[in-house]
């Protein structure tokens, strides 16, 4: 079933302009949900319309949850912030996998200058239209400048002076069914149900060769490591961890051991 793109009232340039930037890289939607992507007052919002009541993701980076975690930024108890280690908080970093912008807007909030890129389109207008909104808020907007988004495959190599450090949240199949899952990964899930990052290998290996320091794989606690090479150490929260690897070199061989960091505080992509 294709997804919808629909207009509010006096918003059918915007739907327009979307629709042909859709068809320009080529985007259809595969999966059998009922999917509408509207342009309305308050901005861009998911719907999936085949449930009762219908589904609704709409993000929104000034209020909510995540404006306590952009509030509290500057606490080192977040464990993503933690994994970077001690980076300059000006330092160029890379989210490789941007997707709904959780990531991206706290490493913005450290401090830390970030290039974000997500590769499906859908949901990179949902980020650009939320981080274009809150641009407008002026306690938001400092944070907001240090934010790079692209659209496609991170290509690390393009960075010149090349990136500190990235960290890659690759989506895998489920491997288990939770009775409550929440509704933005619901509608997310039906947007991509066919989800997993097929390169997720590779792009982590990209990533290391294009990285003056290091890469933060995020997991969940109890999944398996990505790649081959054992990570370099562990950042563990109440249900996510992050593995790091060290930057690669021409010269480097072979895997490297691990050491355990632990801390309480779980970050969500």
């Amino acid at each position: 079933m294709p997804l919808t793109v629909r207009a509010a009232p006096g918003r059918k340039a915007e739907a327009e302009r979307l629709r042909e930037a859709l068809a320009r890289c080529g985007y259809h939607h595969d999966g059998d949900a009922d999917l509408v992507l509207e342009t309305g007052d308050h901005g861009l919002e998911l719907i999936r319309e085949d449930t009762r009541p219908p589904l609704r993701l709409q993000l929104d980076f000034a209020a909510g949850r995540q404006g306590y975690r952009l509030a509290h930024a500057g606490h080192q108890r977040e464990g993503l912030i933690r994994a970077f280690g001690k980076l300059p908080r000006d330092g160029r970093v890379l989210d490789a996998s941007a997707g709904l912008g959780r990531d991206t807007l706290l490493l913005a909030a450290h401090g830390f200058q970030v290039t974000a890129w997500e590769r499906h389109p859908v949901v990179y207008h949902l980020l650009a239209d939320a981080l274009a909104r809150a641009a407008l808020h002026p306690e938001l907007a400092p944070i907001i400048g240090r934010i790079d988004l692209r659209e496609g495959n991170a290509n690390p190599d393009r960075l010149d002076p090349p990136a500190m450090a990235a960290v890659f949240d690759p989506m895998f199949p489920e491997r288990t069914k939770r009775a409550a899952v929440k509704k933005d990964m619901q509608l997310i899930q039906a947007l991509m149900p066919d989800a997993a990052d097929p390169d997720a290998e590779e792009t982590l290996a990209s990533l290391r060769r294009h990285v003056e320091r290091r890469v933060i794989v995020k997991r969940p606690l109890h999944a398996p490591a990505v790649g081959p090479d054992t990570p370099q150490a562990r950042v563990k929260g109440k249900s996510v961890r992050f593995d790091l690897y060290p930057a690669l070199r021409e010269d480097d061989q072979g895997s490297q051991g691990f050491s355990r960091i632990n801390c309480s505080s779980p970050t969500n992509r």
